[in-house]
C-alpha cells in the first residue's frame, strides 16, 4: 500500500484507510447492525495489506466504535495507528477523564493522533480544550494532536497557543471541494496533514444512483441537496442546491469509469487521492469485499486529462457551495 507522510508528525499513513463508524453499531444506529466477526476479519486484513490507519471517535455509535476496534486489534495493537475523536469537553479534567475512558474502550494505553471532532464557537472554551489536547501529549496518553473540522481561524487559534496540530480531518470529495479555497491551501503552509471523510458522500459517489430522488434521504441532508424536500432537514441550506450539478458529476463520473477500467467509486476516491495535499482518505468499510474495493483506487495512477475533466465537472458544485466547510449546513467550522 502506497504511504504519505501525516503533516509533520513522522506517521507514515496509508493513502487510503479504514473508517470505523460502522464498527460497533445496533440496529437502530446510522449504519445498522454491524457484526463483530466482520470487523475482525476487516482489520486483520486490512494490517495485512498495510492499511493500517483506523479512523474512529467517541460520537460513533456512543463510543461503541471504539470499543469494537479496541476488540479488533488485541494482540495487534503494535501494528496499527489509531486516530480518536473527542467532542469538546466543558473543562480541562473532563476532557482528560474521557479521554481515559476512550483509551480503556480501545484497550490500549495511547493513541497515535487524537483530534477535537468539531469546534465550538465559545473560543475560550475551545481554546481550553485545544490545550488539554496540548497536555495530553505532553503526559503520554496520545503521540500527536490532530484536529476535524477546523477552519484557518480555528487552526490559528490553536498555533497562537502553541499547540501543534500535524492533522486537519474534514469532508472532500468532487462534491464538497470547499476546503481547497482556504483550508488546503493554509495546511500546506504550516505543515498540517489533510484526511478526508466521505469521500464518496457516503455512497453518493458510487454510482447506484441514477437520480436525485434514488438516494435515500438520510444521504442527501447534506447542502447540496434541497432541504425543503427533504423531511430530515425540512428548512433550506444557507446555499442553493446544487442537484443538477451533482447528477453531472455522476453522469460523467459513469462515462469515464469504464474507460479508465475502474468502478464509479474507485475512480472518484482516485481522484482524491490524486490531490498532491491529501495524505490519507478515510473510507468507511464494513467487510473485507468493501476494503479490497477501495484498495484498488489506491495505486491508480489517473491520466492528467481523465483528473481535468472531473475538476471541470464538479465546479459547478464548488460554485454553488463556494467555501462552504459544514456540509451538513449548521455553519460548526470557523
Amino acid at each position: 500500500m502506497r504511504t504519505k507522510q501525516l503533516g509533520s508528525s513522522g506517521l507514515e499513513v496509508p493513502v487510503v484507510s479504514v473508517g470505523c463508524w460502522s464498527f460497533g453499531g445496533g440496529a437502530e444506529d446510522y449504519w445498522g447492525q454491524q457484526d463483530q466477526g466482520d470487523v475482525n476479519a476487516l482489520v486483520d486484513m486490512a494490517l495485512d495489506l498495510g492499511v493500517n490507519y483506523f479512523d474512529t471517535a467517541y460520537g460513533y455509535n456512543e463510543g461503541n466504535s471504539e470499543r469494537s476496534l479496541g476488540e479488533a486489534l488485541k494482540g495487534k495493537r503494535q501494528r496499527a495507528l489509531i486516530c480518536d475523536k473527542t467532542p469538546v469537553q466543558a473543562n480541562a479534567q473532563l476532557f482528560e477523564d474521557k479521554l481515559v475512558e476512550a483509551l480503556k474502550r480501545l484497550q490500549t494505553d495511547y493513541v497515535d493522533v487524537l483530534m477535537i471532532h468539531w469546534p465550538v464557537q465559545d473560543q475560550e472554551l475551545l481554546a481550553t480544550n485545544l490545550l488539554a489536547l496540548d497536555s495530553a501529549c505532553k503526559k503520554g496518553y496520545v503521540r500527536f494532536a490532530g484536529v476535524s473540522n477546523f477552519g484557518v481561524k480555528t487552526m490559528e487559534l490553536a498555533r497562537e497557543l502553541g499547540v501543534k496540530v500535524v492533522a486537519n480531518e474534514f469532508a472532500y470529495s468532487l462534491l464538497s471541494r470547499g476546503p481547497e479555497l482556504n483550508v488546503v491551501p493554509y495546511c500546506q503552509q504550516h505543515g498540517i496533514g489533510i484526511t478526508s471523510y466521505m469521500s464518496l458522500m457516503q455512497g453518493v459517489l458510487t454510482g447506484k444512483y441514477d437520480s436525485i430522488q434514488d438516494i435515500p434521504p438520510r444521504r442527501r441532508r447534506t447542502v447540496q441537496f434541497d432541504g425543503l424536500k427533504n423531511p430530515l432537514v425540512g428548512q433550506a441550506h444557507a446555499t442553493p442546491p446544487a442537484e443538477d450539478e451533482v447528477m453531472e458529476v455522476l453522469r460523467v463520473l459513469k462515462r469515464l469509469a469504464p474507460e479508465c477500467r475502474m468502478s464509479v467509486s474507485q475512480l472518484a476516491l482516485a481522484w482524491c487521492l490524486d490531490k498532491p495535499a491529501m495524505a490519507t482518505a478515510i473510507v468507511g468499510c464494513r467487510n473485507t469485499s468493501q476494503l479490497l474495493e477501495n484498495m484498488q483506487a489506491a495505486d491508480a495512477a489517473l491520466d492528467a486529462g481523465v483528473v481535468a475533466e472531473l475538476d471541470r465537472a464538479s465546479q459547478g458544485v464548488l460554485d454553488k457551495m463556494g467555501g462552504t466547510l459544514d456540509i451538513f449546513g449548521r455553519d460548526r467550522i470557523w
